[in-house]
């Protein structure tokens, strides 16, 4: 699942021509403590609830232009990256960006949340594992076969496109140690872009390990 794929259906942005009283009520409508400022396409940035307070109410958004946020995750960012960011920068929600900059939307950490939850059946003891794969590669039966015979199974998928010719497979299974799953899926020239378990993290995803399972704690 890809940034895209995760823009809040309702959420509207802020306009540097509100106000701050204005910019309140959006936040309060919407349940965040952070809303982007744009102008047409043009993202100037991410406002805080505390900014606004810190100020007269009165005063209109064009004059916090130079203290906003300038964090936003981009349109094929990876759902953990995403998740890395707000939960870094302590944000309620981010901005989603394309490739020239120009705004498409607000992820929602709650829904983010929310989705993420009910997706992957985190009641479920498990591990994570991330395949990138061209369309001739891809075969959820296969890639069954493949973990069946390492005696787990599959307990949810989650397919994204991050470019035309690009599948990312996103798979929980119900084992914590993945190291034999992963390497059958490399046995059968399957890449393994990531892997998440509580007995065995790679150390090219520590990082973003640790502040998925902090998110989860919020």
């Amino acid at each position: 699942m890809i940034a895209y794929e995760l823009i809040s259906e309702i959420i509207e942005p802020l306009t540097p021509d509100m106000d701050g009283e204005k910019a309140l009520q959006m936040m309060q409508k919407y349940g965040v403590h952070h809303l982007p400022v744009v102008g047409g396409e043009e993202y100037f940035g991410l406002l805080s609830e505390e900014e606004i307070l810190k100020n007269n109410i009165e005063t209109q958004l064009e004059a916090y232009l130079g203290v906003l946020y300038g964090i936003y995750a981009n349109r094929n960012e990876h759902l953990f990256d995403v998740m890395k960011k707000i939960t870094e920068s302590d944000l309620t929600a981010i901005a989603v960006l394309d490739n020239q900059k120009k705004y498409l939307g607000t992820i929602v950490r709650s829904e983010l949340f929310e989705y993420y939850h009910k997706s992957f059946a985190w009641s479920e003891p498990g591990s994570i594992i991330v395949l990138e794969l061209s369309e001739a590669q891809y075969s959820l039966s296969e890639i069954s076969h493949i973990i069946e015979a390492e005696q787990a199974m599959i307990l949810s998928s989650i397919i994204s496109r991050p470019t035309e010719t690009t599948i990312l497979l996103t798979i929980k299974v119900n084992k914590l140690d993945v190291s034999r799953i992963v390497a059958a899926l490399r046995r059968y020239d399957y890449e393994v872009s990531a892997s998440f378990s509580e007995d065995e993290v790679g150390d090219n995803f520590k990082e973003r390990y640790d502040a998925f399972m902090r998110y989860l704690d919020v």
